[in-house]
């Protein structure tokens, strides 16, 4: 179509220009016929007060009381227009032409004598030239009840003059019709002269429309344009390539979003190049010591006594949790993180975490306590959420000192279960706290990955409550140290079996 392979400056004129000449054309035709049909009365109500004299005549001839049936005969009414009525075309022909002493025109003319009731009445006047009429047949003569009394009737159109006595009682209503076109050459110039303005003010409005229009497409295509090298600057990796948005229109937003944009990819590239050389730092380490116990077996510095080969093993397997938190924390962020969902005490799960945290030993001075005295069922994945709880336990347990104290609570908060693991101090600055949720986060020296955690396992937690509908928010604790608040959906029709 030509609409497809138009630019969008020709669409926006397209656009622009045709509504508007499509308005113009109506109006001028709106405009044309209302003056033609307007001026074409016009003239006719002018040209029907010309027979004043006609209708005076009409009101002493005999028989006015009775309808003029003498009239009735349509050579009679033809020529009795044609003798009062003004103008050229109303000018008696010769075989009814009379002077004073009409008898001596019939005797010498050899024409028909004057009508009885005509030889009473004044001679004819003298025809203007130029006249307004142009054939009788336009003129006819009815009742005030609008009976047909002489002539022909006409269209819907008409001018009337009325006929009326000396004491000015209505006795008729004499009826002009139009010709349908202006009836004077000076009528026909003022139309030709109308029609020529309007022409000439619809081609200035077109004109001026797309003078309007191509410059709007132009204010609208500047924009537009710089948004698209921007975006081909991100596309070619500039990511800190932002636009001037200065405008308030929705261009503007567009512009301001784009800059949203630029700065998220930045943002986004900037933590994957983080999360690169962080965990290429955690590998290093733990390889660099495996690489050397094991060149140490091999050149012989070393004997491979058991509790060599265990520390080996150890260093093996903390490899293995950091792969495996890795492989974790990309399923998640690839929506590909299998979950198996079904009725979950949370209570009885915390409880559960907290005896084997118990078991697994505690340092000595450090204090592990737990309120959970309910059932509160969720839907989730009991490994997952396990997970989570034995990840923010182990995170207490490794950065808390001693002497000190965990408290763990799990209750009911209106629709939800909220599950909250504090600790007493050390707590990181206050501006750091969000951040602690990032992979390998670095929050405070006292509260660091030198006591033995991967720095995953807080990114592990968000991104597994945040895959079971539930959210996790980290704020200092009444104790001095942190506290971790874990939310998930109650379901509350489980909860009451």
């Amino acid at each position: 179509m030509i609409w497809s392979r138009l630019t969008l400056t020709g669409k926006l004129l397209a656009a622009v220009v045709l509504p508007v000449l499509l308005a113009i054309l109506l109006m001028a035709g709106a405009v044309g016929y209302s003056m033609r049909a307007g001026f074409g009365q016009y003239l006719l109500d002018t040209e029907v007060t010309e027979f004043r004299d006609l209708a005076s005549t009409l009101a002493t001839l005999p028989g006015a009381a009775e309808g003029w049936p003498a009239l009735r005969d349509p050579a009679a009414w033809l020529a009795t227009v044609k003798r009062f009525g003004p103008g050229d075309g109303l000018r008696p022909p010769p075989e009814h032409r009379r002077f004073n002493g009409g008898a001596q025109e019939g005797a010498e003319g050899g024409g028909p004598r004057p009508m009885p009731f005509e030889r009473h009445l004044p001679p004819y006047p003298m025809p203007l030239p130029g006249g307004p009429l142009r054939g009788p047949d336009r003129l006819a003569l009815f009742s005030p009840e609008g009976q047909l009394l002489a002539g022909h009737e006409g269209g819907p159109d008409w001018a009337q003059l009325p006929v009326t006595d000396a004491e000015g009682e209505t006795l008729a209503m004499l009826r002009l019709y139009p010709l349908g076109a202006p009836s004077t050459e000076a009528g026909k110039l003022f139309m030709n002269r109308q029609l020529r303005a309007i022409s000439v003010a619809a081609l200035i409005a077109l004109l001026g429309a797309s003078t309007v229009a191509f410059l709007t497409a132009r204010q609208f295509l500047h924009p537009i344009h710089r948004i698209g090298a921007h975006v081909a600057r991100l596309a070619a990796g500039d990511l800190s390539s932002r636009l001037a948005a200065g405008r308030r229109d929705e261009l503007g937003r567009m512009m301001r979003d784009q800059n949203a944009l630029a700065r998220s990819l930045e943002a986004s590239r900037t933590r994957e190049r983080q999360w690169v050389s962080d965990t290429s730092h955690e590998l290093k380490t733990p390889l660099a010591v495996l690489r050397a116990e094991v060149e140490a077996l091999q050149d012989g510095i070393r004997a491979a006594s058991p509790e060599r080969l265990n520390a080996m093993h150890g260093t093996v397997m903390r490899l293995s949790r950091l792969v495996d938190d890795l492989r974790l924390l990309a399923s998640a962020d690839e929506a590909r993180l299998e979950l198996h969902h079904r009725r979950v005490d949370l209570a009885a799960l915390t409880r559960d975490a907290v005896e084997d945290a118990r078991r697994a030993g505690l340092p000595d001075g450090l204090d592990l306590q737990i309120d959970a005295p309910q059932a509160l069922i969720v839907r989730g994945d009991p490994g997952r959420l396990r997970q989570v709880l034995d990840n923010l336990l182990d995170n207490a347990r490794r950065y808390t000192d001693v002497p000190g104290r965990i408290v763990v609570r799990c209750v009911a908060q209106g629709a939800e279960v909220e599950v909250t693991v504090a600790d007493s101090a050390p707590c990181p600055p206050e501006a750091s706290l969000p951040s602690l949720f990032d992979r390998f986060a670095r929050a405070d020296v006292s509260r660091s990955r030198d006591l033995g955690g991967s720095g995953l396992g807080l990114s592990i937690c968000r991104s597994l409550v945040a895959a079971q509908g539930g959210t996790i928010e980290v704020a200092p604790s009444d104790m001095g140290g942190l506290r971790f608040c874990v939310r998930l959906p109650l379901n509350k029709d489980e909860t009451n079996d």
